[in-house]
């Protein structure tokens, strides 16, 4: 059975800091062979050696890649499609999947511009807080889709409590997660009378606290309060076509009468991802920019 090594696998390797071993068994895609080259994710034969000597001694030694006229192809056209067919009806691939492997692009695609979703303050409760808000075993009710794949509002709000003062109907966002993270703007810190934090979603050492009020109880935080840091959702085969790879920093060009450039824009690749840049409603207010715009990458 032949192994299949696609440009996913290269950036998955490459958010992991891992080299990518190959045998006999072996395909590796043109596409992720400049991607790992992209990347810095070394392509080793069983020998261990590197890169382009690896995948010259595929070629030469028949790991599905052979420099002869005559050499007989891996899949026939009827497997390939039949392989294909299979894949799409099982879920495994997508269309969105297979054109990137297939060197398909849309000419149309600016790689630069991406869509802007904004953000307002909210919390992500986990079950254990969400227990003691809304009573033991409770569930979220869903009010509307997010721009991320699985997450949505919920019709469910609390109230944050902190030295200097409160903040009401704070929308809940779901699903539950393992930690309580709520995410304010920069001025209900001093509302609150806590310290910015101004960090990515799960950096949540270090961080400030406070109470946060629901209709069966309270739960005192001693951190999780952020300011969320601004980022870029993708998926990895969106951060292939476009060029990107996870945690790399990049600025954002805001045209218009209130134009400017946000800096410290950081990518975050997932495999749950979804195109969409996320700011807040400060940062959109301030330089009049509408949810569902679009903005330029400037790298």
């Amino acid at each position: 059975m032949k192994r299949l090594i696609s440009s996913q696998d290269v950036m998955t390797a490459a958010r992991g800091h891992e080299d990518i071993y190959v045998d006999e068994n072996t395909i590796v895609t043109a596409q992720a062979l400049d991607v790992a080259k992209e990347h810095g994710v070394a392509v080793l034969d069983k020998s261990g050696r590197h890169d382009h000597a690896a995948h010259e001694a595929t070629q030469e030694e028949g790991c599905g890649r052979h420099d002869t006229k005559d050499a007989e192809p891996v899949f026939s056209a009827d497997e390939l499609e039949h392989l294909i067919s299979a894949a799409f009806a099982k879920g495994i691939w997508t269309q969105d999947d297979i054109e990137p492997l297939l060197g398909k692009r849309d000419s149309t695609i600016d790689p630069d511009v991406v869509p802007v979703g904004i953000s307002g303050r909210h919390i992500h409760l986990s079950q254990h807080d969400l227990d003691r808000l809304f009573g033991t075993g409770y569930q979220l009710t869903p009010l509307k889709d997010l721009s991320q794949p699985g997450q949505f509002a919920a019709q469910e709000c609390v109230t944050l409590a902190g030295p200097n003062g409160v903040i009401e109907r704070v929308r809940v966002l779901g699903p539950v997660r393992s930690q309580t993270q709520i995410e304010v703007l920069a001025g209900d810190t001093f509302r609150l009378g806590i310290p910015q934090a101004v960090r990515l979603s799960g950096h949540l050492e270090g961080t400030p606290g406070v109470t946060v009020v629901g209709p069966k109880g309270s739960v005192t935080l001693e951190e999780g309060v952020i300011v969320a840091a601004r980022h870029i959702h993708m998926n990895p085969a969106q951060a292939a076509e476009r060029g990107f790879y996870d945690g790399e920093v990049v600025s954002l060009k805001v045209e218009g009468d209130r134009g400017g450039q946000l800096d410290n824009v950081i990518i975050r690749v997932t495999k749950s991802g979804n195109l969409d840049c996320h700011i807040d409603t400060e940062e959109a207010n301030a330089l009049h920019i509408k949810c569902g715009s679009t903005l330029r990458v400037v790298r």
